[in-house]
């Protein structure tokens, strides 16, 4: 590769020129760098991670064009407008376009005109299409990017054969770097992708699943209209998705939230092609607040303002369900992800897996579900559960961010409701479902109970006094924490390990997590934002549509919320520290900058009472999802208010010292003044302190290990909030 000039070009100021960034975020500079340096590269980043970036910025500094495979066309036209917006020269092909215009772009990449060229995969293995990209100086693509990577892959959740193209590109351009990226791949899936598409010592980075700005909350699905009215409702002019598994309910739930003035519309398969483009074309012009539609509706579309979605029903697996709440907060602003669930859904997903005709594609598919339904039905922190899932640790208890951790859920000792159910099992030899195993403790008078005579029992109607429902969670939790085995049959039933007969011979207590929320609760966290004037927001959100709409493009090409918000709150009256707003880079300040500082003076002069906001302006601080403080935490601030300490609390409310200090941590977080030098000495402080320079503060291990036992995971925790409190303070 002809790497020329490269040395004099500086990606931190192409960064800052092209897209208004004075720093990479994390993984983006190794990426990057490898592209630029000829080497193959392999990315596994969550959605909103900035993937985007790492292609399209050395692609500008590059000499000749990069192709870059996506799977949707729908997508294409919004990640040129996007590229073109911020000064890079993009195109791209496909059947959308007249003969004159295809013939436009292919001279424009023959001739070098180019930085970036998008193909779909069906395309790039038409051979008229491999002779083109032959044609131009360099005699090939300057790299070769691969989004949706793990389309490729059979063991993946959306296997696409057209895929399999991409297996041959290292043959047919050896002298062209290949890269690939996925928002979505197991470590099972990324070993497949690395062997299909032949990577050669690539960069690999695997990337935190984690998405910090997003709140995971699943309810029990009662009545589904109401809930979703009542979630839309508390958050009046927001986008959002809302997807149901038929045209029927898409239909039925648009139809419901227009009805109740919610400015919605449905999206599936069976509307006309023209009606789609027109109403997805729409939302992402925020004309339409609300897309109600099936799973096909998403990847076509580059939206990052989508400040909620809701999955009416459950779906198939995780890695649709990730990907798809990875549509909410693409920006980094806080966002929320509702799931509503119901075992009915369940018993759907299962009769469309007995229908498939391949045995194999059966099993794996049962297995993708049972993690979803785990997931869903068993009270836990969301957000361990969705990294456990990806083979990604989670450093902490409590991850702040998912209804669970927010206190919605209430642990109590079931030990004594364990034994009763594993009994059960036990005497009626692991050979009967849990619905079955339920019916017994709880005394039902079933044919099949009468058949082999279950009725006579030990265990037969012990359990009467609760619900079905409660005997099923128990159920649902021994499995998850591994505490029950699960049959590998078609249809798994519950069995005895070694786990279970500890805690049924009394060696081992068990404890469940109750929900305490009675009927569906007003969410109570609000997302923290820059501060900012709301009406002076929504003038430039107009502004920002207008221009939006002259020039055919969604309007968060044009400017971000983010810095939108930074410009209500900061008051840019010039190009220099218009520049200093996140996300203005050169090209947009000579595109848009005029047009903003003006509205920015116009409005300030029609309101002389407001002032620019004197904290320092943070351009790459995480944003942070806000919690209201729930019964348990309220709790444990009153007694802290008696002077007691976290270890004299624990003992009192009878839960673990770790729960206490991850309250305590929590409520520092939300502003309360603590004494904590009451129960933390100096040392401790100081020691810590010093361990988080040395190490950062990305996790608590390295501290804890670096400490040699000086301090505990909640020591940590504790001294960890309160310097972010000091940060956010100073």
């Amino acid at each position: 590769m002809n790497t020329g000039n490269l040395e004099s070009a500086s990606t931190l100021e192409q960064l800052k020129k092209l897209f208004g960034f004075d720093t990479f975020r994390d993984h983006q500079q190794e990426l990057v760098e490898g592209i630029l340096s000829g080497r193959d590269a392999f990315g596994v980043m969550p959605t909103g991670g900035g993937k985007s970036l790492c292609y399209q910025l050395p692609a500008s500094i590059l000499p000749g064009t990069a192709v870059i495979v996506s799977p949707l066309i729908a997508l294409m036209k919004d990640q040129v407008d996007s590229a073109r917006s911020n000064g890079i020269k993009a195109a791209f092909l496909n059947s959308t376009l007249a003969p004159a215009e295809v013939q436009a772009i292919e001279k424009d990449y023959i001739d070098g005109n180019l930085d970036l060229l998008y193909l779909a995969p069906e395309r790039l293995s038409l051979s008229n299409t491999v002779s083109l990209l032959r044609k131009n100086q360099q005699g090939a693509p300057s790299f070769i990017a691969i989004d949706e990577a793990h389309c490729i892959s059979e063991w993946g959740h959306d296997f696409r054969p057209d895929y399999l193209f991409t297996s041959r590109l290292k043959e047919l351009f050896p002298q062209s770097p290949l890269t690939a990226f996925t928002a979505t791949a197991t470590e099972q899936v990324a070993e497949d992708i690395e062997k299909r598409l032949q990577l050669v010592n690539p960069v690999k980075i695997r990337a935190s699943f984690d998405r910090k700005n997003l709140f995971y909350e699943v309810l029990a699905k009662r009545e589904a209209p109401t809930q979703i009215v009542e979630f839309i409702r508390e958050r009046p002019q927001q986008s959002g998705i809302i997807y149901r598994t038929s045209r029927k309910s898409v239909e039925e739930t648009a139809n419901m939230l227009v009805a109740n003035g919610i400015n919605a519309a449905p999206y599936h398969a069976g509307l006309a092609a023209e009606k789609r483009s027109t109403t997805q074309d729409a939302f992402i012009r925020d004309d339409i607040t609300v897309m109600v539609a099936t799973v096909a509706f998403g990847m076509g579309v580059d939206k990052a303002d989508v400040r909620f979605v809701i999955h009416g029903d459950l779906p198939k697996n995780i890695e649709s369900y990730y990907q798809e709440t990875g549509r909410a907060g693409r920006d980094g602003e806080p966002s929320h992800c509702l799931l509503l669930y119901s075992a009915g859904d369940l018993g759907k997903l299962r009769f469309f897996i007995e229908a498939m005709p391949d045995e194999a594609e059966q099993g794996r598919a049962r297995q993708l579900l049972a993690s979803m339904d785990a997931f869903a039905s068993v009270p836990s922190c969301r957000k361990i559960s969705l990294l456990n899932y990806f083979d990604e640790t989670c450093e902490v208890e409590n991850c702040g961010s998912c209804d669970y951790c927010a206190g919605s859920f209430e642990t109590v000792d079931a030990t004594r409701d364990a034994q009763i159910v594993l009994s059960a099992i036990m005497r009626t030899g692991s050979r009967f479902g849990g619905i079955h195993i339920c019916d017994i403790v709880c005394g039902a008078n079933t044919a099949k109970i009468r058949q082999f005579e279950h009725n006579k029992l030990k265990t037969y109607g012990v359990g009467k006094d609760k619900p079905k429902t409660h005997w099923r969670s128990v159920i649902d939790a021994l499995v998850a924490g591994k505490k029950l085995a699960l049959s590998p049959d078609k249809f798994p039933v519950p069995q005895i390990n070694d786990a279970a007969t500890e805690i049924l011979f009394g060696r081992d207590s068990f404890q469940i997590a109750i929900d305490k929320r009675v009927v569906p609760e007003k969410a109570q966290h609000r997302a923290e934002e820059i501060d900012c004037d709301h009406d002076f927001f929504h003038h430039l959100r107009a502004l920002r549509k207008e221009l939006a709409d002259l020039e055919g493009v969604p309007p968060y090409v044009v400017f971000s919320d983010k810095a939108l918000r930074a410009m209500a709150a900061y008051h840019p009256s010039n190009d220099t520290e218009l520049l200093n707003i996140p996300g203005v880079g050169q090209n947009k300040l000579e595109k848009y900058g005029q047009r903003f500082l003006s509205s920015v003076h116009e409005y300030l002069c029609n309101h002389p009472d407001l002032t620019p906001s004197s904290k320092p302006l943070k351009k790459a601080a995480a944003p942070r999802v806000k919690q209201g403080l729930t019964e348990t935490f309220r709790t444990t601030l009153e007694m802290l208010g008696k002077g007691m300490t976290p270890s004299s609390i624990a003992s009192e409310r009878g839960l673990g010292l770790s729960t206490i200090e991850t309250h305590v941590a929590k409520l520092i977080t939300e502003g309360e003044s603590l004494d904590w030098q009451l129960w933390i000495d100096e040392a401790t402080n100081q020691l810590c302190r010093q361990l988080f320079a040395e190490h950062g503060h990305s996790a608590l291990k390295p501290i804890i290990e670096a400490s040699n036992g000086k301090i505990t995971y909640g020591q940590a925790r504790i001294i960890a909030a309160i310097m972010q409190s000091e940060k956010i303070s100073s």
